[in-house]
Formats: C-alpha cells, sequence, structure tokens
C-alpha cells in the first residue's frame, strides 16, 4: 500500500515534496492539497497563522495522507496535536536573494526602487540597506514574481534563495544577500516532514532523514520566534547552528528603522533562545499605550507592528469621511479632464468618491501611495503615477507635471500645501472636493479619556491636521498637554504646538517603519524627543 503524501500544489511545493518522496523509497504518492493561503489574494501578513499548512495538517489527522512536507517556516511555533515533526532534512541556503531586472543585484537597485516583498522582516532589513527603497506587497509563486520584475511592475523583488535553487533558477553570487544584512527568516530553506504522532512504524521510518544538527539549529530559531510572540508581524531575522554540542545563534530584530542584534551561544537550543528573547525584547514596548486616530484598515500595518511590540494599541479614529450628497460637479469636473491632464488622488477616500460618481474617466490617474493606488485599481481605475512617499510633500515634489492642468480630486478639509507646492513648480491646478471630512472621535473614547485622566501619557499618533481637532474636540485641548504626540509630517506636529506647548515626535515619512520608531522615540524621555516651532 503507497505512503501517501500531502502538499501544497505550487512548482515549489511539489519540488521540496519530490526531494522528501525519492529518499523515502517506491512506494510513495503525492497528492495536492489546496490551503486557505492559496486561495487568497489578501496580503500575507493579514493571513491566519498556519494558513498554508492547517488543510494539510487537517488531512493528516483525518488519514487522507500519511505525511505532510512543508516549508518549515510555514508551520506555526506551536505544534499541532497528535502530530509530529518527525524530520527536518538537510538545509537549503537559507540566504535572500535580491532580484532586479537587471539580475546585478543590490548595486543595480535604482534611486527610489519599488521592491516587491511579502515579509515584514525583508521590508525593514531591506530599508536599512537602502533607505531610498520602497516595498510593496507582491503575491504570487516565483515564476509570477519574477515576471513582474521582468515586466516593471517592480523594480525588484526579495526571494528566498532555497527555493530559487530547488527550481532551478540560476542565481548570481552578487544577487545574494549577506546574512547579516539581511538575516533569514526563523527555519528559512528548511524542510519540515511531518506525521501523525501515534504512527510509530511510519515515524521512524520518516526520522531517517532527520538531519539533527540542522533540526536542533531550526528548533533555536523557532524557540526564538514563539517566545517574542510568533507574529508574522514581527521583524525577526535569526540563524542558528549545531556543532559539538553547542548551539550558536545569531539574530536581529527591527524595531521600526533601529535594529538591535544579539550573537550568542549556548548548550541547548532553548536556553540560547531565552537569552536572545530578553536580549531583543529589551526594545520592546510593554505596557505602552498606544492611540491610533485614523481608521481601523487605514493603520492595519501599523497596529500589527506596535502589538508586535507589545504596545496596548487603541482605536480611536478622530475622523470620519462621507460622500457628497450632490456629486455633480465631481462628475463635471473628472469628465472636463482629458488625457493632457492628470487626476491626483490622495487618499483612499478619495479614490472611492472618484471610483463611485459615475464620471467616465479619460485623464490619467495619480495616487499619494501604495494604500490609495490599490483602492483605485478595485474601482477599475490603475494610476500612471504612485509616489514614493504617502504625503503631500513627496506627491507635490515628485509628480511629473501633464501638458494640461492638474485636477486634486481632494477632501473639503483637505490643507493648502500640495496645490502650493505644485504651483511653485509652474503647475496650472484646479481642486475639486470629492468628499467630506467631519471632525469627530470614535472607537475607544472613553479607554483614551480615563488613560489621560489617570496620568499614564499615552503616546498618540496624528496623521492629518483635522485628526488633531478631533482629538481636542473629542476630550478637550488640555488633554493634549498630557499625552505624547507622533504627527506624520510638519504641518500636523504645527497644528498641535498651536494648541499646546508641548514636544512633538515628527515621523521621518508617514510609513510603517518610520511611524514605529517615531512612537519609539515618542516613548522615551522628554529630552530625546523633537521639539517643533509653531511660528
Amino acid at each position: 500500500m503507497s505512503v501517501v503524501i500531502g502538499t501544497r500544489g505550487s512548482a515549489l511545493a511539489l519540488a521540496q515534496t519530490r526531494l522528501v518522496a525519492s529518499r523515502l523509497g517506491d512506494d510513495v504518492e503525492i497528492r495536492v492539497l489546496h490551503t486557505a493561503g492559496d486561495r487568497s489574494e489578501r496580503p500575507i501578513r493579514t493571513l491566519a497563522d498556519g494558513a498554508f499548512v492547517a488543510t494539510i495538517e487537517e488531512a493528516l489527522l483525518r488519514r487522507e495522507i500519511d505525511i505532510a512536507v512543508h516549508s518549515l517556516k510555514d508551520l506555526p511555533t506551536a505544534e499541532r496535536e497528535g502530530l509530529v515533526v518527525a524530520a527536518v532534512p538537510e538545509r537549503e541556503d537559507p540566504r535572500d536573494v535580491l532580484v532586479t531586472a537587471t539580475r546585478g543585484g543590490l548595486s543595480s537597485l535604482p534611486a527610489g526602487a519599488v521592491v516587491g516583498t511579502s515579509s515584514p522582516r525583508r521590508a525593514a532589513f531591506l530599508r536599512a540597506l537602502r533607505r531610498d527603497a520602497m516595498t510593496r506587497e507582491i503575491r504570487g509563486n516565483v515564476d509570477t514574481r519574477l515576471r513582474k520584475v521582468r515586466e516593471g511592475e517592480y523594480d525588484a523583488a526579495v526571494l528566498a534563495l532555497a527555493g530559487l535553487r530547488r527550481l532551478g533558477v540560476a542565481v548570481d553570487e552578487n544577487e545574494i544577500l549577506d546574512a547579516h544584512a539581511m538575516p533569514p527568516a526563523p527555519g528559512q530553506g528548511a524542510l519540515a516532514v511531518q506525521c501523525r504522532a501515534e504512527d510509530r512504524a511510519l515515524r521512524t521510518r520518516v526520522e531517517r532523514l532527520d538531519d539533527p544538527d540542522i533540526h536542533t539549529a531550526v528548533r533555536a530559531e523557532r524557540a526564538l520566534l514563539a517566545t517574542l510572540g510568533a507574529s508574522c508581524a514581527l521583524r525577526l531575522g535569526t540563524l542558528a547552528s549545531a556543532d559539538g554540542g553547542a548551539i550558536r545563534l545569531a539574530a536581529a530584530f527591527a524595531v521600526g528603522e533601529e535594529i538591535v542584534r544579539f550573537e550568542g551561544s549556548g548548550p541547548d537550543p532553548d536556553s540560547v533562545a531565552a537569552a536572545a528573547a530578553r536580549a531583543l525584547s529589551a526594545s520592546f514596548l510593554d505596557g505602552l499605550t498606544v492611540v491610533l486616530t485614523r481608521e481601523e484598515e487605514d493603520d492595519r500595518e501599523l497596529a500589527e507592528d506596535l502589538q508586535a511590540l507589545r504596545a496596548r494599541v487603541v482605536i480611536a479614529p478622530c475622523i470620519r469621511t462621507e460622500p457628497l450628497a450632490d456629486r455633480t460637479a465631481l462628475r463635471r469636473a473628472l469628465a472636463a479632464a482629458n488625457s493632457d491632464d492628470l487626476v491626483v488622488v490622495t487618499s483612499r477616500a478619495g479614490a472611492t468618491a472618484i471610483g463611485s460618481c459615475g464620471a467616465k474617466i479619460q485623464a490619467p490617474v495619480a495616487a499619494v501611495g501604495w494604500a490609495t493606488a490599490e483602492q483605485l485599481r478595485a474601482c477599475g481605475l490603475s494610476p500612471r503615477f504612485v509616489a514614493r512617499e504617502p504625503s503631500a510633500v513627496a506627491l507635490g515634489k515628485e509628480l511629473p507635471l501633464p501638458r494640461g492642468a492638474v485636477l486634486l480630486a481632494r477632501s473639503d478639509r483637505a490643507t493648502g500645501d500640495l496645490p502650493a507646492i505644485l504651483r511653485s513648480r509652474g503647475a496650472l491646478v484646479r481642486e475639486e472636493v470629492a468628499y467630506r471630512t467631519f471632525v469627530e472621535m470614535t472607537g475607544e473614547v472613553d479607554f483614551v479619556r480615563d488613560a489621560v485622566a489617570s496620568g499614564v501619557r499615552p503616546v498618540v499618533v496624528f496623521a492629518s491636521p483635522s485628526a488633531v481637532e478631533g482629538f481636542v474636540k473629542g476630550i478637550g485641548v488640555s488633554a493634549l498637554g498630557h499625552v505624547r504626540p507622533v504627527a506624520t509630517g510638519p504641518t500636523t506636529a504645527r497644528r498641535i504646538a498651536e494648541l499646546a506647548d508641548l514636544a512633538v515626535t515628527i515621523a521621518g515619512s508617514p510609513d510603517g517603519l518610520a511611524l514605529t520608531s517615531a512612537v519609539v522615540a515618542a516613548s522615551r524621555e522628554r529630552e530625546e524627543r523633537v521639539f517643533v516651532d509653531a511660528r
């Protein structure tokens, strides 16, 4: 009777499964199973833990298959009851590869490049290597990701060297990223061969494939991940080795834009992982209350980052948006714009507004950032230009000016910064209200009010002057003096400083990494924070 091996259906998963099958003998059958992760188009970081393995594990427990082969890094750190990882065979090179269109590695990455990766870890460490690079979510199998780079949708993509080699994709040494600069994910490059714990005969057969030193090394890496919280949002890289009874482990953890490192050794995986966890978690935000003042969807990545650092995240949106009651003027303005003009959209709400107003848009469209760009695409509009940073200042400076007019479709409360920058560059600017913004605090308002009253001094992240006004309207201007404010830019910081005499920490840019760094800075002593001149 054949031994049935279950696996995902991608080319890489099948290649890995065939490696294991070839070592088990001739009496094996490979069965493809489709997991929730394979079926979903959502960003990988938003998928449930074990999204790529749960279906296969359930098939094992139901005895529909006898063995499962996984990429070890896809397995949750908590072992599924009734199942056991009986073998971790030899490990392929765990390093990452930066694939550019010219295949020249990091040195060939253009200035301001857009790099595809679904990994928060890769995004953080790439930013440390190249401050000018911008990362963007990418989905699809290896071939799809390589094609997206070749066709110019991305300037580059970061992929695992192990997967490329197992698929027979040639990689030049200069494309491989150093493991210190880009430490791999826990277990990267290793395979996990899983079976039912009670199936003693099959378990013994599978255990013959195990490499004890590699199994011990990845156990240390995964123990560190588990101790730090086992979250997909953790920007953790680690690589261990076992030699002569000693376990050596190097780990790096990105706290916003700061990299915290550990190197050490110990007699067993758990003790060295515990030492690494103590060193790295010293940078965590244990117990810090952080109030986010945008809608949950807008701050999802930042919230996940902060929660991974063990902060208490409170969602209290300070503005709300509504579509226009009468969209006639908006429809006319959009319909009048021609191919020489450029429609500029500065928020997801703006993208929704122009996509749903019923206008036939012939002019090209530009977006302030990738979240806005994705919302435009969801509305059937493909942006011609996306600003590298999601800010009005970046958009104003980077926007390629059209031969005709720039039509700004924005909130009725939008600031004058963007049109002023564009006009200073010689652009003909027309402004049209696309939706209305109301200053109003919602969400966990009572919690924020109680925290301020109790002297907790939460960190509050403000993304706009309107959000500052919504906060003041919700719990009073005096409350500003009892929080540690973070502003996404100088315009918002000036509004805070106009209302209260206190220090404001300004994020270096409005993306998740920079905002996390700003929250960390704001949580420290007063003299380490940035003061804003409101004059």
